[in-house]
C-alpha cells in the first residue's frame, strides 16, 4: 500500500461516525462490529441484502435456464427439433452442448477486469442483454450448425456473469456471512430455474403459430424474459461498497469496515496480468476449481440428461419435466443447513463438503443402472446427486473466498473456480455420451463418482493443511496470505 492513503482506506480507518472504532485492521479473533451499534449494523446489512440479492438471483437464473433450455426445448419437440435442424443425427447434440463452454472458459477471467472497469451495473445488465438477444435469435436457427454458433456467442456473454456475481458479493460481506449469502443466491436460482422445464413445456404448446415450432419459441419466449431482467438489472444493480451510493456514508463505514477487520482487503486493488501471474502459483485456486469443477460435473449432466434418465424409469415428457422440480427444491434445506454450520463453525467448511460429495456419490450410483433397481429408489437417488450438487457448489464458491484476501485474488480466484466450472460442463457432455443413453450413461455415472471421491478426500486433506499452516502461524509468527493476522477457516 502506497504511503498516501486513498479515501476508501481513510474512510476504514478514521473513528467511526459512532466514536467506536479507531483502527480497523484483520485479525484472527476480532469482533467486527465491535463500537458500532448492533441494530444499525443489522438494518444495514438487510438493506445490503435487499438491494444485491434478488436481482443477482434474477439474473443467475435466467442464465441457467438460458444455458440449459436446449434440453428443456429437445425434450419438449424432440421429434420435430430433430427432423428440422438435424439435431439427431450423431453426436450433433453433444457438439451444441459443447461449443457454449469454449468462450465461456476462455473469457471468465478477462471478464473480471472489464468488472470494475466499466462498473458492476453496465458490465453485467449489458451481458444479459446480449445473451438475451442471441436467444431470441436461436429460435430462428435454420439448422444445427448455427444453433451450435448461437450456442458460442451466448458463452461469449454468459461468461461475465457468474464469476461477476462470486466476486461481487465476497467485496460485500465478511467470512462468517459468506457461505449463507452464496448458498441463498445459488440454490434459490436453481430452483427457479428448474421451473423452466415446466414453463417450457408451455411455450412448446404454441407449436405452429406464426409457422414456429415448439421448441423454437421456448428459445424466443426465454430471450424475452432474459431481456426484461437485463432491463431490471441495469435499474437496480448496486456496485461495489466503496461506489454505493444507495448507502450513506455511515453505512459504507460500517460495511468497509467489517470487511477491514475480517481480511484487510476492503480496498479495490486493480487485477492486473502481472498478479494474475503471481496467483496462479499458488495451488489453492487450483484446488477450489477441482472441487468445483467435480460438483457441476453432476450438476451439468442432470440438467441436460436428466430428463432423459427419467424417461428411462418410465416416465412421460410431461412427467419428466415436472418430476425434475422436487429434488431442486429438496437441495434448499440440506444447502441452507451446511451452509449455516460452515458460517457458524468456521472450520468444518472442509466437512460439510465431503458430506454433500459423498451424498452425491450414493446419489449417483442409486439413480443409475449400476445401483437401486426400483424406480421409487432411483428416483430417490435424484434427491441425494442434486442435494451434493446444489449444496457444493455454493460452499467450494465459499470456502475458496474465505481462504484467501486481496481484492485482486479475490476477482481472480472467482473466475478461475467457475472457470472449471465451465469444464465440468464440457465433461459432463462429453462423459454422458448419447450413444450410451440406453446403457444409462455408464461411463459418465462411473466419471462422476470417481471425480466426486477425489474431491471429498482432497477438501480433508485440504482441511489438515490449513489448520497446520494456522499452528505454523500462532507458534512461529508465519503470514499468510500476505497479512499477520489473517487465518485459514477450514
Amino acid at each position: 500500500m502506497s504511503e498516501k492513503k486513498s479515501d476508501a482506506v481513510e474512510a476504514v480507518e478514521r473513528p467511526s461516525l459512532d466514536g467506536g472504532v479507531k483502527e480497523a485492521q484483520a485479525a484472527p479473533f476480532v469482533d467486527i462490529d465491535d463500537g458500532f451499534d448492533p441494530a444499525l449494523v443489522k438494518r444495514t446489512m438487510r438493506k445490503v441484502d435487499w438491494r444485491l440479492i434478488p436481482i443477482l438471483i434474477a439474473m443467475y437464473t435466467i442464465s441457467l435456464i438460458d444455458r440449459t433450455n436446449l434440453a428443456t426445448a429437445r425434450a419438449a419437440n424432440k421429434v420435430k427439433m430433430d427432423r428440422e435442424i438435424g439435431t439427431g443425427s450423431g453426436q450433433r447434440y453433444t457438439i451444441i452442448t459443447l461449443t457454449f463452454f469454449i468462450p465461456y472458459i476462455i473469457l471468465e477471467i478477462p471478464s473480471q477486469i472489464g468488472l470494475r472497469y466499466f462498473g458492476v451495473r453496465n458490465w453485467l445488465s449489458a451481458a444479459v442483454l446480449l445473451w438475451g438477444v442471441i436467444m431470441i435469435c436461436m429460435g430462428f436457427a435454420p439448422n444445427w450448425n448455427t444453433l451450435a454458433g448461437l450456442r458460442a456467442v451466448l458463452g461469449v456473454f454468459e461468461a461475465a456473469l457468474f464469476p461477476g456475481c462470486a466476486y461481487l458479493l465476497s467485496c460485500w460481506y465478511p467470512r462468517r456471512s459468506m457461505a449463507k449469502r452464496n448458498v441463498l443466491f445459488y440454490t434459490s436460482s436453481a430452483v427457479l430455474g428448474n421451473f423452466a422445464t415446466i414453463i417450457g413445456y408451455g411455450f412448446s404448446l404454441m407449436d405452429g403459430t406464426r409457422g414456429l415450432s415448439g421448441w423454437a419459441w421456448i428459445f424466443i419466449w426465454f430471450g424475452i424474459m432474459t431481456v426484461v431482467v437485463a432491463i431490471v438489472a441495469y435499474l437496480t444493480l448496486v456496485d461495489f461498497p466503496d461506489r454505493a451510493t444507495f448507502l450513506t456514508e455511515e453505512e459504507r463505514n460500517i460495511v468497509l469496515t467489517r470487511i477491514q477487520r475480517d481480511r484487510a482487503d476492503s480496498v479495490h486493488d486493480p487485477l492486473t496480468w502481472s498478479k494474475i501471474v503471481k496467483y496462479s502459483k499458488d495451488f489453492k485456486p487450483w484446488l477450489f476449481a477441482w472441487f468445483f469443477m467435480s460438483a457441476t460435473v453432476s450438476s451439468y449432466a442432470l440438467a441436460y440428461f436428466l430428463p432423459v434418465i427419467l424417461a428411462q424409469l418410465g416416465f412421460d415428457n410431461v412427467q419428466s419435466m415436472v418430476l425434475n422440480v422436487p429434488p431442486n427444491a429438496w437441495s434448499v434445506i440440506p444447502a441452507l443447513i451446511t451452509a449455516y454450520i460452515a458460517d457458524r463453525y468456521r472450520n468444518t467448511r472442509a466437512a460439510v463438503i465431503m458430506f454433500s460429495g459423498i451424498c452425491l456419490i450414493v446419489g449417483t450410483a442409486m439413480y443409475s443402472q449400476l445401483g437401486a433397481k426400483q424406480k421409487v429408489a432411483r428416483y430417490a437417488g435424484i434427491f441425494l446427486a442434486v442435494q451434493g450438487g446444489n449444496c457444493n457448489v455454493p460452499l467450494v464458491l465459499s470456502w475458496a473466498q474465505t481462504s484467501i484476501r486481496a481484492q485482486s485474488k479475490r476477482a481472480f480466484m472467482a473466475a478461475v473456480v467457475v472457470c472449471f466450472g465451465g469444464l465440468g460442463g464440457i465433461l459432463a457432455s462429453v462423459a454422458f455420451n448419447q450413444n450410451e443413453a440406453k446403457k444409462g450413461y455408464r461411463s459418465g455415472v462411473i466419471f462422476t463418482m470417481a471425480i466426486n471421491a477425489v474431491t471429498v478426500v482432497g477438501a480433508g486433506l485440504l482441511h489438515v493443511w490449513m489448520r497446520f499452516e494456522n499452528r505454523r502461524a500462532e507458534k512461529n509468527g508465519k503470514v499468510l496470505e500476505e497479512d499477520e493476522n489473517f487465518r485459514y477457516q477450514g
